[in-house]
């Protein structure tokens, strides 16, 4: 019995997404919310898939009541990455449906400022595998504008992340270029919300590490092209040049004409690269990449067997952001369960979940934080060539870790 709900759990993919009346027999309902198309499309799989394997692992219950997953999509037909409008709305129909206890989203690059509203006026849990927008957590120290009081409203703070927040992101890629060497750094960014704020904080965190930034240029997605970038590079060069854009062909280009401007600078490259790399093919241009996620190698034998586990069901290889959904809704059914005769009450759920603790998981031990960061921050650190991406080690805020690992049970 328990096998077969394991494998429907599995297979079942989004179609339990579609439109439906309210679980009966008490059962609680998690909401995951995942862009399906776009750059991310890959990685939301895995998580998806990740998420799927730890419900089916329960059994299908927490907190003494059975619990149905509902995924949704986060992206609008045809685009690129997460839409408002869509985010909003899947927010908004977990807060509104009265057997919600949890919200799963947003994967990455800013989503969760448009969820994290509404979910926290309606006091539901909400657990992101993947989202590092620095203000959801503690006041961005590179705009002090931006901070979660902007986000939460009537019932307080109900979000934890998987992930470090951006800007320890960006003070990691900043100080991985000065130990390198570079003794000025230029920033490019695209248009978007993940690129401009990489961009910001890792502007700050280069004058906190005295390093001269040169110049911060935008590049617009899916211009035509971007001869102005380069040019205003070339008049202003830097001996390392650091993209905090997204991937894509889009992306691609503005990092090619900006590498081909500084032909002789270092390049390093954010998260958001990684999320799509380039077809086999692509120009070999050598650029260093840092993002959350390590190799299966770094993580310890629960987590490869779950890895394992997908990847025999599914005929083929799943990017380790599988184990992120694992953990995600791990997270969230301890939870459940830890809000001790009252699992579906939001309220109960939200303090198990943000209660500061060490966790045991199949990302290696970790403790939730009482502003619902984790902790310690670490990052993988890769090396881009063409298509091919070769993981150098762990890296943290102050440098890299030496041997260190995320092996965990």
């Amino acid at each position: 019995m328990a096998a077969a709900f394991a494998v429907a759990v599995l297979l079942a993919g989004c179609g339990s997404g579609g439109q439906g009346g309210p679980p009966t027999g008490g059962a609680l309902t998690i909401y995951s919310s995942l862009p399906r198309e776009g750059v991310s499309a890959r990685q939301a799989d895995a998580v998806g898939a990740g998420e799927r394997l730890a419900l089916a692992d329960a059994h299908g219950h927490a907190g003494g009541h059975r619990v149905r997953l509902v995924e949704l999509n986060s992206a609008a037909p045809g685009g690129d990455m997460w839409d408002p409008d869509a985010v909003e709305a899947n927010a908004r129909r977990a807060a509104m449906d009265p057997t919600a206890v949890a919200y799963l989203g947003e994967l990455d690059l800013g989503g969760s400022a448009v969820s994290v509203p509404v979910t926290s006026g309606a006091g539901l849990l909400q657990v992101s595998p993947g989202d590092g927008l620095t203000a959801l957590t503690r006041v961005d120290p590179d705009q002090p504008d931006l901070s979660p009081d902007g986000y939460y409203h009537g019932k307080g703070r109900n979000f934890v992340r998987l992930v470090p927040p951006d800007a320890v992101q960006a003070q990691t890629l900043v100080a991985w270029a000065r130990e390198a060497g570079a003794r000025s750094i230029a920033i490019v960014r695209d248009d978007r919300l993940f690129g401009r704020e990489l961009a910001t904080e890792a502007a700050g965190a280069a004058a906190r590490l005295h390093l001269p930034v040169s110049v911060v240029l935008e590049g617009r997605r899916n211009a035509a092209d971007y001869a102005d970038v380069a040019g205003d590079l070339a008049a202003k060069p830097a001996s390392a040049l650091l993209y905090t854009g997204l991937g894509g062909p889009s992306g691609q280009r503005l990092l090619a004409a900006s590498v081909n401007a500084l032909p002789s600078a270092s390049v390093y490259a954010t998260s958001g690269l990684a999320t799509s790399l380039p077809e086999a093919g692509a120009p070999a241009t050598s650029v260093d990449v840092l993002q959350p996620a390590a190799v299966a190698s770094q993580y310890g034998r629960r987590a490869r067997r779950v890895l394992a586990r997908l990847s025999a069901a599914r005929g083929a290889p799943v990017p380790v952001e599988a184990l992120y959904g694992y953990e995600a809704m791990r997270l969230t059914l301890d939870a459940v369960d830890g809000a001790r005769g009252h699992a579906g009450d939001r309220a109960a759920v939200t303090r198990a979940a943000l209660s500061p603790r060490t966790r045991h998981s199949v990302l290696g031990d970790y403790r939730v934080l009482a502003n619902g960061d984790p902790a310690p921050a670490h990052f993988g650190s890769y090396r881009l060539a063409g298509a091919r991406l070769e993981f150098l080690g762990l890296r943290g805020p102050a440098g890299a870790l030496a041997g260190a690992g995320r092996n965990g049970p």
